[in-house]
C-alpha cells in the first residue's frame, strides 16, 4: 500500500471515529434532561402543583412541564408549550400562554386544558386571542377566573372575569371591597362563586362571584395562595418577615408555618398535595423550590437558584 493511500485510509478511519463520538455526545445531551439523576436547570417558573394522584410535583415552565418524583426531576413527554396561568384541576390542568415552536396551535393559546399531564391539550376558549397570566380554576367545580389585561372578543374591557360554563359566557366582576394591587388569585375547589384574591394590602374572599369581597388577612402583602381544603387557604406573604400562613376562611384565624433556614426571595407559588395534606411545596422568584412532608415543620430544597438538587443533598 502506498504511503498516500495509507494516510487517506487513516484519515477516513479517524473521521469515522470522530463522527461516532459526535453522534454519541449528541444522544447523551438529548437524554440527559430526562434522566432524573442529572442536574436540571430552570430558567423560570410559571406555576406549581401536585398531580391528581399525589405522586408527583409538577412545575410549569417556559418550555413545558418538569416533574419531581422519587427524589429527582425529569421532563415528561408532551409539547413544550409556554404555560402561563397554570392551574391544576382534579383531572388535569388549565393554562394559557403560548404554543411550542413546532405546534399547530394558535398563538396565544387563550385557555386550554390537558387531561393527560400535558401530552395533549384541548382548546377551551379565546384561542389565538388572549394570554392570561392570571388564571385560576376551581379544582372540582372547574369554574374559570381570569384577569383580562386587554379586551378581546368576549371581554369588552380590562378587568376580572369568571365563567361557570367553560367559556360560553364571561361575566365581569364588580370587585367591590378590594384594596391594593392584585398579586394572586385562587378559586375555591368545590364552592361555586367562591374566590380569593391576594393584594399588597391583604387577602380578600368573595362568595358571590367577585361582586363583593371581605378582607380576611390585613396589613400583609399576599403574593401566593392556594386552597388546601374547603375551609383553609395556604398563603405566602412578602413584606417584612416573609411567611407562609395557614388561614381559616370561616373566622379569619391563621397560624404561621415554619420557614426554611436561610430562606431568600419572594414567595411566588404554593402547592398542596390533596392526597396527602401534610405535603406542600413553594417556589420563589429566585427560582428556589422547597418541599415539606410534615406540614411545613421541616423543608427540603429541591431547586436552588434554578438548578435542581436531589432530595437531601447538601
Amino acid at each position: 500500500m502506498s504511503k498516500k493511500k495509507k494516510q487517506n485510509k487513516e484519515q477516513k478511519f479517524g473521521l469515522g471515529w470522530l463522527f461516532l463520538v459526535v453522534i454519541g455526545l449528541f444522544v447523551i445531551l438529548i437524554l440527559l434532561p430526562n434522566n432524573g439523576g442529572n442536574k436540571m436547570t430552570f430558567s423560570d417558573l410559571h406555576g406549581l402543583s401536585y398531580s391528581g394522584d399525589g405522586e408527583k410535583l409538577i412545575a410549569a415552565v417556559h418550555d413545558g412541564l418538569k416533574v419531581y418524583s422519587n427524589g429527582s426531576w425529569s421532563i415528561p413527554e408532551g409539547p413544550k408549550n409556554d404555560y402561563m396561568g397554570y392551574s391544576p384541576v382534579k383531572n388535569g390542568f388549565y393554562s394559557s400562554g403560548h404554543p411550542a415552536p413546532s405546534s399547530n396551535l394558535k398563538n396565544p393559546l387563550g385557555i386550554v386544558k390537558s387531561k393527560d399531564n400535558g401530552q395533549t391539550v384541548d382548546v377551551v376558549d379565546l384561542h389565538g386571542e388572549s394570554d392570561f397570566h392570571a388564571l385560576s380554576v376551581g379544582y372540582e367545580t372547574e369554574e374559570i377566573y381570569v384577569f383580562a389585561s386587554e379586551p378581546n372578543s368576549k371581554m369588552k374591557e380590562q378587568g376580572f372575569y369568571y365563567s361557570n360554563n367553560q367559556g360560553e359566557t364571561w361575566n365581569l366582576m364588580n370587585m367591590q371591597g378590594i384594596s391594593g394591587s392584585p398579586l394572586v388569585m385562587s378559586a375555591h375547589p368545590s364552592r361555586n362563586g367562591t374566590f380569593a384574591i391576594g393584594t399588597d394590602q391583604g387577602l380578600y374572599l368573595s362568595e358571590n362571584y367577585g361582586d363583593s369581597f371581605e378582607q380576611i388577612v390585613t396589613d400583609l402583602s399576599v403574593s401566593a395562595a392556594v386552597f388546601s381544603d374547603d375551609d383553609t387557604i395556604i398563603a405566602g406573604t412578602n413584606n417584612g418577615d416573609k411567611r407562609i400562613l395557614k388561614i381559616n376562611i370561616n373566622d379569619s384565624s391563621f397560624s404561621n408555618l415554619n420557614m426554611p433556614q436561610n430562606f431568600e426571595g419572594n414567595i411566588s407559588y404554593i402547592a398542596v398535595n390533596r392526597e396527602n395534606k401534610n405535603e406542600l411545596s413553594f417556589a420563589t422568584d429566585l427560582l428556589n423550590v422547597y418541599t415539606s412532608s410534615d406540614s411545613g415543620k421541616t423543608w427540603d430544597e429541591i431547586v436552588e437558584e434554578g438548578t435542581s438538587r436531589k432530595s437531601g443533598e447538601k
